[in-house]
């Protein structure tokens, strides 16, 4: 306590140089920090679905495109064929009129097969998600919505069995997704592809910007089920070589798939900020030692009247950790508002922001 004490009246002596140290650390950790932060909720944390290594995105391969869209047909057969998927979903954004009892809004939409959520392993908030048939031309009308819809539009009150006027047509809502729910920022309501009065559809040669979504059957590798879908693709182009040859199946882990362009821009960033930390202790380090060349006289005095060498160098050590502390909490303040004020700054959101 008496080394802690003296340390507090030593800086508040020196303002100066307490001032500089500690704005030092806090500029130093606290970009480290709010970096650090978004590499690790970007990069390093596993993707917030049940096993989610086994989940993989797909796409149709072209000679042109390495991760063209699929056609529906082709989707279909990929789905009865292969045998390394547990279940495969197709999804594909769409801009819908939203009618109130007032005044209609443009909402950000997505027509996804039945499997859809089932291969996320998501449950919804409220009521279901869709049956195994409800993505069937001439099935009935039914939409899930996501919570902030369900707050906006409905107050948070049960909206389970209400009706919901999408371009003109009424869908029954049957499920409200939880609010943690993200894969695409900005979604509100998913309707099953079967309702898409599209006629292109049908059309093999039509890929009408569908990706879609696979989980692997427990045990299988990822190489195993890219071989499989390579199988299932040549199979097609045989069956179907106006439309498919040279076409195959691409995989790719949907963790890579939603953050792989970052990764290098993060990674970079990251580094540079820790160039910055390492100046930062550099520059401290070198006020240190000016200080304590300064200070060698008073040093001199307490050897004399019978400080142990360890004394010394405990009374120092107090003195580092203390601006240590200080800097460190002023860089985490730093780092919580930095982060939120660099993810703003962005010009488009950033993969799992959340």
């Amino acid at each position: 306590m008496n080394d802690i004490t003296f340390s507090f009246r030593q800086l508040w002596n020196k303002p100066g140089f307490a001032l500089v140290v500690v704005l030092t650390l806090t500029l130093g950790i606290g970009a480290n920090t709010a970096i650090f932060s978004v590499v690790h909720a970007v990069l390093l944390n596993p993707l917030p679905y049940p096993n989610p290594d086994q989940i993989v995105s797909l796409h149709q391969k072209k000679p042109n495109f390495e991760t063209g869209a699929i056609p529906y047909p082709n989707f279909r057969d990929w789905q009865t064929q292969n045998q390394t998927f547990a279940s495969m979903a197709i999804y594909r954004g769409f801009g819908f009129n939203l009618r109130g009892s007032s005044e209609t809004e443009r909402v950000n939409g997505e027509w996804v097969s039945a499997d859809f959520f089932r291969v996320l392993g998501v449950a919804p908030a409220l009521g279901r998600t869709f049956a195994a048939r409800e993505d069937e031309p001439g099935a009935d009308p039914v939409a899930v919505i996501s919570a902030g819809l369900w707050q906006r539009k409905f107050g948070a009150k049960d909206a389970v069995g209400r009706t919901l006027t999408l371009d003109d047509k009424n869908y029954t809502i049957i499920g409200v997704l939880p609010p943690t729910f993200n894969l695409q920022r900005g979604i509100d309501v998913y309707v099953p592809i079967g309702q898409w009065n599209n006629p292109a559809l049908r059309f093999r040669g039509a890929a009408l910007a569908i990706h879609g979504i696979g989980r692997l059957k427990p045990d299988v590798t990822f190489e195993q089920a890219q071989a499989d879908m390579l199988r299932v693709s040549q199979d097609l182009a045989v069956q179907y070589p106006d439309t498919n040859k040279g076409n195959s199946a691409k995989l790719i882990p949907l963790k890579e798939r939603l953050v792989g362009e970052i990764r290098p821009m993060l990674l970079l960033l990251l580094g540079a900020v820790a160039f910055v930390l390492l100046i930062a202790c550099a520059n401290v380090g070198n006020l240190l030692i000016a200080r304590g060349t300064s200070r060698a006289r008073e040093f001199a005095i307490r050897v004399a009247l019978g400080a142990s060498r360890w004394r010394v160098f405990r009374q120092l050590l107090a003195e580092s950790i203390l601006l240590a502390l200080i800097g460190g909490g002023c860089g985490l303040l730093l780092a919580g508002w930095g982060t939120r004020a660099a993810l703003g700054l962005l010009p488009t959101p950033l993969a799992r922001a959340d």
